[in-house]
Formats: C-alpha cells, structure tokens, sequence
C-alpha cells in the first residue's frame, strides 16, 4: 500500500486535498449511491400504504417471508470462493472467551471446512458458523436447526467487527485492509464476526509503534513476544501476546471505569472489568449440521438493500498491496482529531467569499455513465477553498459545498436540501504528519497539449501498479495550489519529490487527471476540466442550521 499512499499523496496536494478530504469526498459520493436505496425504500412505503395487507416482503417479490426454504446438509458455503477462503483461514484454531476469570464461550475453528462450532454453558446444544455468514441454531420446537444469514449482510461484516476492535482496542488498520482483501476477491467479509478473523490478521510487527511497548516473555520455555498497551486511559495492563511463530495467543483486556467512554460516537461494547482471549492453535473437527434456512420478515429488503454493497465480481482476485505498515495509528490519530476539535460555527467568518468557479468531471472506469461533476470555488491569496459535488442523476437531491478553511484546520459542509433545508457541519482537517515513505514511481514528461485555451505540460508517474498522467496550466489566472501548496504548508513534507513535480505544479491549475490502476481496472478514473469562470460567489453562514455532532447535546443549532 506504499505505493498507494505515496500517489494519491501527490494527487491530493495537487487538487488541494488531504487523506480525510478524500475520504469526505468518497463517503459524499456513498450519498449519491444511496439515492437508490432511498427510491426502494419509498417505493416500499408506497406499496404498503396501497395494500396494507401486504406484507413488506411482497414488495420484494418474495412470499412466505419467515417460512424455511429447504433443508440442507453438507457444507454449501465452501463451494463459494474455496481457495480465496482456505488461503485466509489457513489453521485450525481453538478460541476460549473468558470475563472476569469465567469461561463464557469457546468456539472451535475447522480450516478444513471454514466452519466453527460454538459451545457454552448456557446453551444445551452447539451454534455454528459457515464462511458465508450463516448461523445455525437448535429450533427446541422443531428438534432441527435452523440457519439464517441475516447476519451476512455487508453491513454486519463491517459494523460488529469494528465494536470489537473498538473494545478491544486493536490497530484497525490492519483490519480494515483485510476487509478490503476479502470484498476483493468476492468474499463475504468477517463471516466470524472478527472474532476467528483476528487470529488470521494480526502478526507481531503490526504492533510495533508507539502505541505500544515491546517486550519478550517466556512461557514453558518458549519465547513470546508481548505488546502493552499504551495511551490507552483506563485500560492499563491491557495486552497483546504473540507465539514464537508470530501467532496471535492472548488478548487481554483490563477495562477500569476510567475507561467507559462518554461519547455517543463511540461504539465500545465491552463492559468494565477483566476480559482474556485465548488462541490455541491445535487440530479441530467441526461438522455442520443439516439445517434449514430460514428468513426474517423485511430480510429480502434488506439484502436488496444493503447486500449489493461490499462482494467484488467474480474471479476479481488482484495481486494488491494491502500492507498497513505506512499507516499505523492513523485511525487513532483521526478519532482524537475528532474528539479534540472544538472549532464552532460561531469562529467562522459570515460569510465565505469566492471570484472563480472552476468546474470539474470526476469520471470512474467502474461508472463510464455516471460522471460526477466537482466545481471548485476559488478566490486569490484567500485561507480557504470550496468544491460542489453534484450527481447528474440526482439533482434533486440538492447540493453540497465543502469549504476548506485552513486557518481553523476545518471542512465546513454546506449542504442545500430540498424546499429550503439548509445544514451546517464541522469536520476537522488532521495535521499532516510528516512521511519517511520512499517515492517509489519513475517521472517522465509527455507531450503538451491545450486544454480550455490554455498551453499545459504533462508529466507521467508510474510505478507497477498505477499510471498517473497530469497536466498543468501554468498561465491559468488562479490555482489550485493556494491552500495546500508544496511550500505554502511546512507540516506537509512530501517524501521526496522529484524537482520537476514541484517545479511545474508549484503554482498553477491542473486541467486533467488520469489514474490507471494496473491490477484492478475498476479503481482507474479520470479528471478534466470543463470551464474556468470569473464567477462571484458567497455562501452566508446565517443562512445555515448547524448540525454539531461532536460538541453538544443539541445536535440542531440555529
């Protein structure tokens, strides 16, 4: 991933963007993706409101929601994506869960049939776990299992394995990344709600920064290798504990009440108290049971909604660099920032003034038909910026202006709804830390060529997995340069830059962008400019609700 964070380095300087602007600017354009979520979902209450003895699943095209499908035996879900599973989950492993000393589950990990076999106390008969998310539970009234695979769900693979980690507190970017891998090559992601995940994701020198402290433990004459946790208030003694082999064993967590967080945005789930994770890595059998599945009411709307999103197409399987080793506490880094920002509406200026309007399309080779439009609001020697997104499709949706303000390190998101809804939000813009990551891409200039009437150079950067070609107007009467500019701010150290980078992008406005992928073609886009207008524009502060999610238990504000 080296690489990676070292191009999109360069092209985020280069269109006056940080790493957190371009995640702003990818969830904003979940927004538009959700507009069809939106449509079924009105659709639904539509037809519900026609024919109220219908029931929701209907409107789906599916009956008989909640009735079994069928009965089945064997292991259905290892015929899905075989080999990209038996990679990952690639050794039996047996993990005990204990709180405050007591033994509350143990779950029993088969490589073999990437399936798992939960036992406790409370519970008279066996749970299991299939690679594709199912769960079969004993149906006392039917004497059979069931399963359903409600929780297969993308959503589910992301959102109860990110409370873990929150709980846990372990490095999610390691996790994450995994993540990303298994959507890659069409897996359904965390089918083991992390829990049998982490066994596979995390190795030693994921823990080694600063967060952490380093240490060498013996155990019945083995050498382990122990990580404790630091900066972490109230979860003093809290640890990680690593085999000989690089295998993770324990994961010990000592939660004080100093540690029971009071902030809504957090998702811990781990109460107060001593929690142990152990791993033993021996041979275990499981054996799924013949189960029917079984489907809740609403579930068909739910998969129609949410289950698109997240599996890769079959046979995508790119040879990608999901290395973290470049971005170790940046998330920790990114929710302080959040929990630290205590800039509000009342320190913005009234009113954010602009004398250009630059206008952009952001086309993606996954989406050749929906380009999305990004107009860039520019005004000279001015602190801040601001860019609109707009989907062509969704125009009715309204409009939302982010305005980078780097006097107060802030994103003010204007967002312009339907009728006359009109919300403020703050977001804060992290330092950039300095980076020690090589450029590892060859530079090489291409031919000029006109673009909106104005001469532009080229330059091509290449390395094995991405082509970026730029081209520049150095004549242009305004530039993108002036709020992130290679010397404008001395925080942002660009790892060695070739001269000829920062010679011909120091101080004038790129007209195109063109970024290949070379290993997966559907992340390729492109950039070009569309007209360079004298345009006065202003956006009032007074005219704006704010919207505070971080500062106060009044979430509206006039």
């Amino acid at each position: 991933m080296r690489a990676l964070h070292t191009i999109i380095l360069v092209v985020l300087s280069l269109m006056c963007c940080n790493t957190a602007e371009a995640q702003i600017l990818k969830k904003l354009r979940k927004k538009a993706e959700k507009a069809a979520e939106r449509t079924i979902l009105r659709k639904t209450d539509e037809a519900v409101s026609k024919q109220t003895e219908k029931t929701i699943d209907e409107v789906t095209g599916k009956k008989d929601q909640g009735e079994p499908i069928g009965m089945e035996g064997e292991n259905p879900a290892l015929n899905i994506r075989t080999e990209a599973k038996k990679s990952f989950y690639s050794e039996d492993v047996v993990i005990k869960m204990h709180e405050n000393d007591a033994l509350t589950q143990t779950q029993y990990f088969d490589a073999a049939q990437v399936a798992v076999r939960m036992e406790q106390d409370n519970q008279p008969r066996s749970g299991y776990m299939d690679s594709e998310g199912f769960i079969y539970v004993f149906n006392e009234s039917e004497q059979q299992y069931n399963k359903s695979s409600l929780v297969a769900l993308q959503s589910q693979g992301m959102m109860i394995p990110l409370m873990m980690l929150e709980s846990y507190k372990l490095p999610p970017e390691p996790f994450m990344a995994n993540l990303e891998r298994q959507t890659d090559q069409g897996m359904t992601a965390n089918p083991f709600n992390g829990m049998v995940e982490f066994a596979f994701v995390y190795k030693p020198e994921q823990f080694r920064y600063e967060d952490f402290k380093e240490s060498e433990q013996m155990i019945r004459g083995v050498a382990h290798t122990r990580f404790d946790f630091l900066n972490e208030p109230g979860y003093e003694g809290s640890y990680v504990l690593f085999d000989d082999k690089g295998r993770l064993v324990e994961i010990y967590t000592n939660k004080s009440s100093a540690g029971e967080s009071q902030d809504v945005m957090e998702t811990d789930m781990l109460p107060s108290g001593k929690s142990l994770i152990l791993y033993e890595y021996k041979p275990v059998e499981v054996q799924l049971p013949a189960a029917k599945e079984v489907k809740a009411q609403g579930q068909e709307l739910m998969e129609m909604v949410m289950g698109s999103f997240g599996k890769g197409e079959k046979g995508d399987t790119p040879d990608r660099d999901y290395d973290t080793g470049n971005s170790k506490g940046q998330v920790k880094l990114m929710r302080k920032t959040l929990k630290d920002h205590n800039v509000t509406a009342d320190m913005l200026p009234s009113a954010y003034d602009f004398d250009w309007q630059y206008k952009t399309t952001l086309v993606m080779d996954s989406r050749p038909k929906d380009p999305m439009d990004i107009n860039f609001l520019l005004r000279k020697n001015a602190k801040y910026q601001g860019s609109e997104i707009t989907d062509r499709k969704n125009k009715d949706m309204g409009k939302v202006t982010m305005v980078f303000d780097s006097d107060l390190k802030t994103m003010a998101l204007f967002m312009d709804g339907q009728g006359d809804q009109k919300i403020l939000q703050l977001f804060p813009v992290p330092e950039v830390k300095e980076s020690k990551a090589d450029v590892d891409f060859s530079i090489t200039e291409i031919p000029s060529k006109t673009i909106l009437g104005y001469p532009c150079k080229g330059l091509k950067m290449e390395n094995n997995e991405y082509v970026l070609q730029v081209y520049h107007a150095a004549d242009a009467p305004v530039s993108l340069s002036n709020f992130f500019s290679f010397s404008g701010n001395k925080k942002m150290s660009l790892p060695d830059i070739d001269p000829r980078i920062t010679k011909q992008f120091s101080g004038g406005l790129i007209m195109e962008m063109q970024v290949s992928d070379k290993k997966k073609a559907k992340n390729s886009f492109m950039i070009t400019a569309r007209a360079l207008n004298k345009v006065s524009t202003s956006i009032k502060k007074d005219d704006y609700q704010v919207m505070d999610f971080f500062g106060s238990s009044k979430m509206l504000k006039n």
